[in-house]
């Protein structure tokens, strides 16, 4: 629990105190779906196969912090700096370094005790992870097409 609380400490003030290179409703939009796509995952692959999870099966009240705060404002950090104007390949290279982060900062999270894997694997992480993160762009990029045309 201590790993999960100073790590939801540290995202706060890192994406608090970083400089944004998004407008507020940007900021709403990456941290709104962010939030929705963890629930969305977590209940297919927690409470409903069960493959992996928070502390231990089912619903605790503590299972929603990572949701409703690593989720978001790691979303946040990682839009506010995606390398937009950059070439395919640096976009690559930002989507396989925030890949690598998340593996490891999933390995922490099992090592401190408030995430487990019950058949899911490392492996399927590491697939998951680039999908994931291609999909918070795309959701972006609708996001400010649908702006764009008010």
């Amino acid at each position: 629990m201590t790993y999960l609380l100073l790590s939801c400490i540290v995202f706060i003030l890192v994406a608090y105190f970083s400089p944004k290179n998004l407008t507020k409703p940007e900021l709403y939009a990456v941290s709104m779906f962010s939030i929705l796509l963890g629930f969305v995952i977590d209940i297919i692959l927690d409470l409903k196969l069960n493959v992996y999870g928070y502390f231990e099966p089912g619903v605790q009240f503590a299972g929603f912090l990572p949701i409703l705060i690593l989720f978001p404002t790691s979303g946040v950090l990682y839009i506010n700096f995606y390398p937009f104007k950059k070439s395919l390949k640096s976009k690559l290279l930002y989507i396989l370094f925030w890949t690598v982060f998340s593996l490891a900062y999933e390995f922490f999270a099992i090592v401190a005790g408030f995430f487990y894997h019950n058949g899911w694997t490392y492996t399927y992480s590491a697939l998951t992870y680039p999908f994931l993160l291609v999909l918070q762009l795309v959701h972006f990029h609708f996001f400010k097409h649908l702006v764009k045309k008010e």
